[in-house]
């Protein structure tokens, strides 16, 4: 059965060859036309109105690149404006990731009173939740393992 197959397979194989041959000399795509005038004419206005969607669409990173520069006053206002919240919340992010991947607070342990100050201050009034979280106070605050991600840990409220 496989002998009669082969024969049978054998033209196709040998088109899939010169294919790709001719694909790999970058030969394929300008042998590539419509075999009848109206689809000449369908891939002309399809390419019009792909040309005209781009000019309405968003820019193109590219594009934004013209536009912001290092000499333009705007981008350095709102680069600036960057760096600055970066400095600002860069000392609680190490904070927090001190506090929960160091070994200075074991599981179920309550956070030192300083650490806990800059914790609520800094980092729980800016929490979504963070009326649900204090409510009318907080007793303590205590690393622990995450109720659904076991192998995650949390601060807990």
């Amino acid at each position: 059965m496989v002998a009669s197959l082969l024969p049978k397979g054998i033209p196709l194989l040998r088109l899939r060859l010169q294919r790709y041959n001719l694909l790999a000399a970058g030969i394929l795509s300008p042998l590539r036309r419509p075999w009848c005038a109206a689809a000449e004419s369908a891939v002309d206005d399809e390419e019009n109105i792909s040309s005209a969607n781009k000019t309405d669409a968003v820019p193109s990173p590219r594009d934004l690149l013209k536009y912001h520069t290092q000499d333009d006053p705007g981008y350095k206002k709102w680069k600036d404006k960057k760096e600055e919240i970066l400095r600002d919340i860069q000392p609680i992010i190490s904070l927090a990731r001190e506090i929960l991947h160091s070994n200075r607070y074991m599981d179920g342990e309550q956070l030192t009173v300083a650490d806990e100050k800059v914790l609520v201050e800094r980092l729980l009034r800016y929490h979504p939740k963070s009326e649900d979280k204090i409510g009318c106070g907080l007793d303590s605050i205590m690393v622990d393992r995450h109720p659904e991600f076991r192998h995650s840990r949390c601060i807990c409220c």
